[in-house]
């Protein structure tokens, strides 16, 4: 069976084939009552643009890359899963690579997503003062961040983002912990030098502060974003002579996950022993016998939205110093792990 082409549906509806082309790129020009004829058309007919010959004629290659730190973490799949579905709707491909947190390795895959000709990256992977900002710059590759940002104002001016509102989600999350009357609480948090544990941290402080709760140097840990490390790290401040902290607060699900291990580990039990709170709202949180406190975040709107950016940069391109910062609202979960439930506030 031969390929249908846009020649054949402009013969259908005798209308030229520019009409049609127009009509399937969403390009000006066709009315909408044509536009859709000419789609409903193209679909029955079982139309499939081809991409290596419009790639010939227009210098793309319809693909964007999209570079992550390890996909086996519960965090990326929804997110990389949105990229894919808006990158297919306007007629890209997606390719995915894992960093595995090598600075090394990012900048590896930026130069061969480079030498594969993509047009565009999505970069979640950024660390402050990142050398990949710069080789991109130099590359003059278009490129849109997400989750993570950098922080700089003079950096950041030209750069798109679409990350949360990691502040405010966490100054929620650590102002619940007060509000339960916890008043010796630790941090298990992130990579400091990621826009996101800045800006937990930056949230959770003042919180604490409103509330009159200081964090001792020693319960405040930087875990790396890695369960095994949030693993050893509470249970060493779970294990301490002395006065042990009531609560923790894990600045993403997978370091609670290792929290939650270390716990029963020396024999405490959550709620009732130490409460215990995330971010993420990873898939795992809301099982039966975990019931994590989390803060939620939607990954998949997040993808959706940094790969729209992306594309609408690569179909109309904008003067340096122009940009998109996108910033997504997140939800404080209540769940038993912190132990409101069923009492409630003091």
């Amino acid at each position: 069976m031969s390929r249908v082409t846009i020649k054949d549906i402009a013969r259908k509806l005798n209308v030229s084939a520019t009409t049609v082309s127009n009509a399937l790129n969403g390009k000006p020009g066709v009315g909408d009552s044509a536009r859709k004829e000419i789609q409903d058309l193209a679909r029955k007919m079982g139309y499939q643009p081809n991409y290596f010959a419009k790639g010939l004629v227009s210098r793309q290659s319809y693909a964007i890359g999209l570079v992550i730190t390890n996909i086996t973490d519960p965090f990326y799949p929804e997110l990389a899963l949105g990229v894919q579905e808006k990158a297919e709707e306007s007629g890209y491909s997606t390719m995915l690579f894992n960093t595995n947190h090598s600075q090394e390795n990012q900048e590896t895959i930026i130069r061969m997503l480079g030498a594969k000709g993509v047009d565009g990256v999505i970069l979640s992977t950024v660390r402050q003062d990142d050398s990949a900002i710069d080789l991109l710059d130099e590359m003059d590759m278009p490129y849109v961040l997400v989750n993570r940002m950098i922080l700089n104002p003079r950096k950041a001016g030209h750069i798109d983002s679409v990350t949360l509102d990691n502040y405010t989600g966490s100054h929620q999350a650590a102002t619940h912990l007060c509000r339960l009357g916890h008043t010796r609480i630790a941090v298990i948090a992130g990579d400091m030098d990621a826009s996101t544990a800045i800006t937990r941290t930056n949230g959770a402080m003042d919180a604490f502060r409103e509330w009159g709760v200081s964090v001792p140097d020693p319960w405040f840990v930087d875990c790396g974003y890695t369960t095994d490390r949030a693993f050893n790290a509470a249970q060493h401040i779970l294990t301490q002579a002395g006065p042990r902290p009531t609560a923790i607060l894990a600045q993403d699900d997978n370091m609670a996950l290792g929290v939650r291990e270390a716990a029963y580990a020396a024999g405490l039990r959550i709620p009732q022993d130490l409460a215990l709170v995330g971010f993420n709202d990873i898939s795992v949180a809301s099982l039966t016998g975990i019931d994590l406190t989390t803060v939620r975040q939607d990954q998949h709107h997040m993808g959706m939205t940094c790969a729209e950016i992306l594309i609408s940069k690569l179909q109309n391109p904008k003067p340096r110093g122009l940009c998109n910062n996108v910033l997504i609202q997140t939800e404080l979960v209540i769940r038993k792990s912190c132990g409101f439930y069923p009492d409630g506030y003091p």
